[in-house]
C-alpha cells in the first residue's frame, strides 16, 4: 500500500513528459530491449528485466509503471549519472536492469512498463512493454492491453498506412472488436486534442495471427498531405461510449515531393576569377514548407573528372570556382523530412579564356602590327611578362618567341640579338607567342628595323625620274622651237 500512497502523491507532479524528447539526440545511438515479451502476467512475485545500449555513457535511465488511466503506481532510477553502465565495445555501454514486483503492492491492472533515458534533461529515447499484473484483492481497472508496434508516433507516412499491433485481456483473449480511428488536422495541436466520437463505420474486426498481432490497412495515396490523428481503442464490454484501453498518435503525411527552383540555371561562360553562384533558396515542399530541407549538389567536370559534394541541411545555395575549364554536369536532390526527394540535373561548359599578350621592347609597349626603328642593334630586351590570364593559368603561362617564323627561344624576359646573317637586312618580324597550360594562346607581332642598312633607291623609281625628266626637256624644246618660229614676219619694200 505504500508505493500506491506515493503514486497518488506524485500524480500531481510533471515528470519528464513526452514533449520534451529531445530531438537533437540523433547522434547518440540507444537501443531499449525488454526481456519479458507482450501481455506478461504477473500474478505473483516475479522479477522484470531487460537491458538499455548507449553511445553516450553519461546518461540516467528511468522507469514508471503505469496503469491503463495514466496513474503512475511506481518510478525510480536504474543508475546514477556514470554508474552501472559497462563498456561492450569501442565507444558502446550496456546496463542490464531488473525489477522485482509483488502483485500485492500493486492494484490488479493493465500496466506499462516505461523506460526513459535522459541525456543533459531531456528525454532522448523511450519505450513501453505493456503487461498484466492480477492482485485478487483488487479488481482490475481495464482488462485489456494494446501494444502498437507501427506506426509510432510523429512518424512520416508515405502512400499506404499499415497499422500493426497486438491486443488481449488478461486472460489471454483478444477482443473481437477494435475502434481505429484515422482525421486530418491543419496543425499538430489539434491532433489528439480532441473529444472522441463513436462511430460504427469505425469498428474493426480484427484478424490476429498466432501472436495476438492484426494488421489494418489505410489507402493514403490519394489524400492530402498534412497532419492526421490516429486513434485506436478497445470498447468497454459493460458501458457504451467507454473504452478499456485508448491510444492516440500524431502522423504526417507526405506524398508530395519537394520542388525544385532556382533563381538562375548555370549556363555557359569562360574562365574568369569570380564565383557561379547557383540558388535554390525559391525551393520548397508543397506543404511541409516549415520543416528544413536537405540539399545534395553534385558537380562533376568531364575534363579532370573531379567531383564536388556540397550537402546539407540549409545548403541552398552552391558555389563553384570557374577557372577551370570544361564541361560540367550539376546534380541537385532535395529532400524533405517524410523521405521524399526530387532530382534536376543542368549541364553546362565553362570555355578557356585566351591569354592575354602583353610585349615591350627595350622598356616601350607594343602592339600587333606595330613597327619599331631600333636605335642600335647591341642589346635589345623583349619581355612578355606583363601577359595576364585568369588566376588558376596566371603562373603557367609560356612565352615563345619567333624571328621570321623560325622560333628561337622560351621564356618572357629575354634578350634578342639580331642574327649575324640577317645583318643587312632591313627588318625582322619578331613574333611572340603567350600560351597557357591548356594550350590556348595568343599572339603578338612587330616589326623591327634594322637602323644601319639605308634605303637604296628603288630601280623604278629611277625609271620614273628619267621619264619626268625626259618630259621636262620634251616640253621645253618645243616651246623654245615654237616661240623663234612664230616671230612676225618682215616685208622688204
Amino acid at each position: 500500500m505504500r508505493v500506491v500512497l506515493l503514486g497518488l502523491f506524485c500524480s500531481f507532479l510533471i515528470f519528464l513528459p513526452l514533449d520534451n524528447v529531445n530531438a537533437e539526440s540523433d547522434d547518440i545511438d540507444i537501443s531499449i530491449g525488454f526481456d519479458f515479451s507482450f501481455g506478461e502476467l504477473v500474478d505473483e512475485q516475479k522479477i522484470l528485466s531487460g537491458t538499455v545500449i548507449s553511445s553516450e555513457d553519461e546518461i540516467l535511465i528511468s522507469w514508471d509503471i503505469q496503469n491503463s488511466t495514466g496513474f503512475r503506481f511506481n518510478w525510480g532510477d536504474f543508475n546514477i549519472v556514470s554508474e552501472n553502465l559497462s563498456e561492450i565495445s569501442d565507444g558502446y555501454f550496456s546496463l542490464d536492469w531488473e525489477i522485482s514486483i509483488d502483485p500485492i503492492d500493486y492494484y490488479s491492472c493493465s500496466c506499462e512498463f516505461n523506460i526513459f533515458v535522459i541525456f543533459e534533461d531531456e528525454i532522448i529515447s523511450q519505450d513501453t512493454m505493456p503487461f498484466f499484473i492480477l492482485n485478487e484483492i483488487y479488481e482490475s481497472d481495464s482488462n485489456y492491453s494494446m501494444l502498437i508496434s507501427n506506426p509510432s508516433n510523429l512518424d512520416w507516412i508515405n502512400g499506404d498506412l499499415t497499422i500493426e499491433a497486438q491486443a488481449k485481456d488478461i486472460q489471454g483473449f483478444e477482443p473481437s472488436s477494435i475502434h481505429i480511428y484515422l482525421n486530418r488536422y491543419v496543425t499538430f495541436s489539434e491532433t489528439c486534442n480532441g473529444e472522441i466520437i463513436y462511430a460504427e463505420e469505425n469498428i474493426v474486426e480484427p484478424l490476429y495471427d498466432e501472436n495476438n498481432v492484426f494488421s489494418y490497412y489505410f489507402d493514403m495515396n490519394s489524400q492530402p498531405d498534412g497532419w492526421y490523428e490516429l486513434i485506436i481503442f478497445i470498447p468497454s464490454a459493460y458501458s457504451i461510449n467507454q473504452y478499456e484501453t485508448y491510444s492516440c498518435m500524431s502522423l504526417r503525411l507526405n506524398n508530395l515531393a519537394p520542388v525544385i527552383s532556382l533563381l538562375d540555371e548555370p549556363s555557359d561562360q569562360f574562365e574568369s576569377n569570380s564565383l557561379m553562384i547557383i540558388d535554390a533558396t525559391l525551393s520548397e515542399d508543397p506543404i511541409w514548407s516549415e520543416d528544413e530541407l536537405y540539399y545534395i549538389w553534385t558537380c562533376t567536370n568531364s575534363k579532370n573528372s573531379e567531383i564536388i559534394i556540397h550537402e546539407g541541411f540549409s545548403k541552398e545555395i552552391f558555389e563553384l570556382e570557374t577557372q577551370n575549364s570544361g564541361d560540367y554536369t550539376l546534380k541537385l536532390e532535395i529532400m524533405d523530412k517524410g523521405g521524399l526527394s526530387s532530382t534536376e540535373e543542368f549541364t553546362f561548359s565553362v570555355s578557356n579564356m585566351l591569354p592575354l599578350s602583353s610585349l615591350y621592347i627595350n622598356g616601350l609597349e607594343m602592339v600587333d602590327g606595330e613597327e619599331l626603328e631600333l636605335i642600335s642593334l647591341d642589346s635589345i630586351m623583349i619581355d612578355g611578362s606583363n601577359s595576364d590570364d585568369t588566376e588558376n593559368d596566371l603562373d603557367n603561362l609560356r612565352c615563345i618567341w619567333s624571328v621570321d617564323t623560325i622560333t628561337i627561344f622560351e621564356g618572357c624576359d629575354r634578350e634578342l640579338i639580331w642574327p649575324e646573317s640577317s645583318l643587312n637586312n632591313e627588318f625582322l618580324m619578331l613574333r611572340l607567342d603567350v600560351m597557357d597550360d591548356d594550350g590556348a594562346s595568343s599572339s603578338i607581332t612587330v616589326k623591327l628595323i634594322n637602323p644601319n642598312v639605308g634605303d637604296a633607291l628603288p630601280y623604278p623609281l629611277i625609271i620614273l625620274v628619267i621619264s619626268f625628266l625626259f618630259l621636262i626637256g620634251s616640253v621645253f624644246f618645243r616651246f623654245r622651237k615654237d616661240s623663234e618660229t612664230s616671230s612676225i614676219p618682215k616685208w622688204n619694200k
